[in-house]
């Protein structure tokens, strides 16, 4: 059963399921938020705190034809976001994380989002954590960092059910693609502030944004197209869609003209060895990481076969595929066919297996299907198209910048540097981004803070407001050899709330690695014995270069130095 909201009305269709899928990431997807009525409540204690008689008043809201009331009426003619709560439920606390009043709920036409009010411990701040990949899902274990520092928290699935590599709810459903593309944050942002006066009494005194890939472009596109939803955003890695996939590029970069690889994994760390022999020193001390790859200019010819192929060299066609993987979506006349910088940076290699260049005998990762990312990206693909490639010359040309298709790519378009309204309405964005990240290249972050900083005066003026934290050694989001571990929410509400801007990251390279997903979220600040490293990572264009003295292990030996 599918509630639909429109307006003040409330209709009910036995068409699917009730509630929005649920995940913890930790245990696979399981379906349906916890459908709490006021049933639900019999067994409450009749001396209720407020917040729990005010979660016992939301959840009453969720039976059918309950009797209207001003704030269940309030809910469903919020403008540009009809909103009817679903359930709502008492969870206690646990470990380190408040008591709540969950409340589940869908925002017309079918954007389903949980939210999660502190009932004893809301520290007056309200943090809208973003999705991943194709979304479908509401995310719950990602919210307990902000939920454990007293946040109201909400999450959303984007408008749409089903897993996070699932892209068939785009065909023939352009409501799902904005609601996905760019609605879906700002209406839930809209509910979540309303449910929140009518719990608390009062609204957030500071609102935030936090994601990354996924949400990391739900972040850019809150700047640029709602400028007064939050007072600070911090994105992560963002997918902006700046051109042809780089992820498809660089995957039939290793075929050769019979569908057949060129090169296997085995030569990858020999690749990597030679990068890092060349330009590890560029940071003043040889640790295995390149501050900024951008200025590593190594080629594979460096080191080519100059006889016989051997295990020790790369052949001519070897390194061919890793130039072309360096340089990222061209044409056929070698003319780059992305915005910015979009290939994988030197230094990388270690995270090109599986995904680009698998081991031997095996096939690529991304060598997928990409027929539902460079259609239309609405309507099915006629089937004498179903298995056409992407065609990186006449592709570009018709408008088919990116994956998803035309429509999808301008709908959800994250690169306009233009954020004069998010600045005057004083808002704060961090952006972050891995410069190993194997999943969004990471270059087009830095092509879209240069043009904005072009756009908005310089980097004095532009850093006003947004900075921008490239992370050596960190691949999509978090992991790899670098550091992968920094309180970005901290540093974002010393900028927002006392106006202490952010001269740098502390970045922390954990004993223990962090997850593909990073769970259990980290907690801050980090137990001392839990890192090993400890490295300043400087707003861009500025990078860290070792002082010479001390310890290249502790941030301290550490000095920002202009580019």
């Amino acid at each position: 059963m599918r509630i639909i909201v429109l307006g003040a009305v409330i209709a009910l269709l036995s068409v699917g399921t009730t509630h929005a899928q649920v995940t913890d990431w930790g245990g696979g997807f399981s379906t349906g938020v916890d459908s709490a009525t006021t049933t639900s409540f019999a067994a409450t204690s009749n001396a209720q705190s407020p917040s729990k008689a005010k979660c016992n008043a939301l959840a009453g809201f969720a039976v059918a034809y309950a009797k209207e009331t001003s704030a269940r009426s309030r809910f469903a003619q919020i403008i540009d976001a009809p909103t009817s709560v679903l359930s709502a439920e008492i969870i206690p606390a646990e470990r380190d994380l408040p008591e709540v009043c969950r409340v589940s709920g869908i925002v017309a036409p079918d954007i389903q989002f949980e939210l999660q009010l502190p009932t004893t411990a809301w520290n007056g701040k309200f943090m809208h954590y973003g999705c991943g990949g194709m979304c479908g899902v509401v995310y719950r274990v990602q919210a307990e960092e902000p939920l454990a520092r007293g946040y109201a928290v909400i999450t959303s699935d984007m408008g749409h059910t089903g897993s996070p590599n699932n892209t068939a709810f785009r065909y023939n459903d352009i409501t799902a693609m904005i609601d996905f593309s760019y609605r879906a944050t700002h209406v839930v942002t809209l509910a979540a502030k309303e449910i929140i006066d009518e719990f608390y009494g009062n609204g957030p005194q500071r609102s935030y944004f936090m994601g990354c890939s996924t949400g990391g472009v739900q972040g850019v596109i809150e700047a640029q197209r709602y400028p007064h939803d939050f007072d600070g955003i911090i994105a992560g890695a963002p997918a902006y869609g700046t051109g042809p996939s780089y992820l498809e590029w660089s995957a039939r970069a290793n075929l050769d003209a019979q569908g057949n690889a060129i090169m296997d994994d085995k030569k990858l760390p020999l690749v990597r060895k030679a990068v890092i022999a060349a330009c590890d020193k560029l940071d003043g001390t040889e640790d295995g990481l390149l501050q900024n790859p951008a200025t590593c200019k190594w080629d594979p010819s460096e080191i080519e076969c100059k006889g016989k192929a051997s295990a020790s060299c790369l052949t001519k066609a070897e390194a061919d595929v890793v130039r072309k993987i360096y340089k990222g979506p061209a044409n056929s006349k070698g003319e780059s066919v992305s915005l910015g910088y979009a290939g994988m940076a030197r230094g990388s290699e270690y995270m090109w297996s599986p995904s680009f260049i698998a081991p031997k005998g095996e096939k690529a990762t991304r060598l997928v299907d990409y027929n539902d990312w460079f259609g239309d990206g609405v309507f099915p693909t006629v089937a004498a198209n179903a298995k056409r490639p992407y065609d990186y010359d006449s592709d570009p040309q018709r408008g088919n910048t990116g994956w998803g298709g035309p429509v999808f790519q301008w709908l959800r378009y994250a690169m306009n540097p233009d954020l004069r309204r998010f600045k005057n309405a004083g808002g704060k964005m961090i952006l972050y981004h891995g410069w190993d990240d194997n999943e969004t290249a990471p270059g087009a972050s830095v092509d879209y803070y240069e043009t904005t900083s072009r756009t908005m005066g310089g980097d004095a003026a532009t850093q006003e407001f947004f900075r921008l934290f490239m992370i050596p050694g960190m691949a999509h989001c978090r992991r790899g050899p670098g550091g992968d571990a920094f309180d970005v929410i901290t540093s974002l509400e010393k900028w927002v709330e006392k106006g202490e801007a952010p001269d740098q990251l502390l970045v922390h390279r954990l004993k223990k690695e962090q997850t593909y997903l990073g769970l259990p979220r980290l907690r801050y600040p980090l137990a001392a014995d839990s890192y090993d490293k400890t490295r300043p990572v400087f707003p861009y264009p500025a990078i860290a270069k070792w002082s010479g003295q001390g310890d290249h292990a502790k941030a301290e030996t550490w000095e920002k130095v202009a580019p």
